[in-house]
């Protein structure tokens, strides 16, 4: 398994904080919609600022999450880090501690 470039056992090393962890997007369904929206804020409502797909990853901060949804620290998407944060539900995330 892949992190963002690196192998999973590695993402796991660099893990400094019990609050730090990484997603990985997991089982969306490439026969559908095959993305996950990235919010601007804790829920659906809130507008779409960028469209994550299976494989592509986030740092986040356990803290930081309300219930289901996270806020991604940047966005590891198509194996390039981008600056962009954002909120996304769990629901299709593999957490990597």
């Amino acid at each position: 398994m892949l992190f963002a470039g690196v192998a999973a056992t590695d993402a796991h090393a660099q893990a400094a904080e019990p609050w730090e962890a990484a997603c990985i997007m997991r089982h969306l369904d490439p026969n559908g919609d095959g993305f996950l929206s990235i919010r601007s804020g804790p829920g659906s409502n809130y507008s779409e600022i960028l469209r994550v797909r299976n494989g592509d990853s986030m740092p986040i901060d356990t803290r930081k999450c309300r219930g289901k949804w996270c806020y991604a620290e940047s966005i590891n998407k198509d194996g390039r880090r981008l600056q962009q944060t954002g909120w996304f539900h769990t629901g299709w995330c593999e957490m990597i501690p």
